[in-house]
């Protein structure tokens, strides 16, 4: 993960900007992901995107990407994240999704947030500067009508199942993502890795540990749940 060093300004309760999703409905459908594969690995996991996970995955998406992170990257995350909870070696470690999609991501991660251990431990240094704790803050209490449109659109398709891998997956040696970062020369240390973005270090996403055989699959649809 890489916390996007992009800042994020939102005032109280302002009124949104004309690219903020003020207008979003609650989808009528949500999809239920599951495990499809060899039987030994099938651990019967289920992953439905509630409203409480889709508006934290919203936020992930902005603190990760920035304001302006696009369809084609928001999507890779979130592929990205649903790969790691369902194909991951370290899957039994992360009890549902909205856990590991929380403890993953730096921004909406509460051990680094003010007060946090890892906020505690680090005090002082560059990753928990007083500019880092309120951007972690900001972010982690965005509201649907302070989330750009083009992530909201992309969650919504995300909880509704009709959002695919980004195509230019499909043509990669390994083509299941599982991280993403921005450190430096992680595209020589992980080369079936792939980028959806041209900037001077863009994150660079890639399958860093060996994920098990199988994939995730839309096993149905239902009523959605507030939580």
């Amino acid at each position: 993960m890489t916390e996007s060093r992009t800042k994020i300004q939102v005032t109280g309760n302002s009124t949104p900007s004309q690219e903020s999703g003020d207008s979003r409905e609650q989808v009528r459908q949500v999809a239920c992901y599951r495990y499809l594969g060899p039987v030994q690995w099938n651990r019967e996991q289920r992953a439905s995107i509630d409203e409480e996970t889709a508006l934290w995955a919203a936020r992930m998406c902005v603190g990760e990407g920035g304001r302006k992170c696009n369809k084609t990257k928001a999507a890779a995350m979130l592929w990205a994240l649903l790969n790691r909870w369902f194909l991951h070696p370290a899957r039994r470690h992360w009890p549902t999704f909205l856990f590991l999609m929380r403890r993953f991501s730096q921004p909406i991660n509460p051990r680094w947030q003010r007060g946090g251990d890892l906020a505690r431990k680090y005090a002082g240094t560059k990753y928990c500067s007083p500019a880092r704790l309120r951007r972690r803050a900001i972010i982690s209490s965005l509201t649907w009508d302070q989330i750009p449109k083009q992530i909201i659109e992309t969650v919504k398709a995300f909880q509704q199942g009709v959002i695919p891998p980004p195509s230019e997956l499909k043509d990669l040696e390994r083509p299941r993502i599982s991280n993403w970062a921005s450190h430096k020369n992680l595209d020589k240390k992980y080369p079936w890795g792939i980028s959806f973005e041209k900037a001077r270090q863009p994150d660079w996403f890639f399958e860093d540990k060996k994920l098990i055989k199988g994939s995730v699959v839309v096993d149905h649809w239902q009523e959605p749940s507030v939580g």
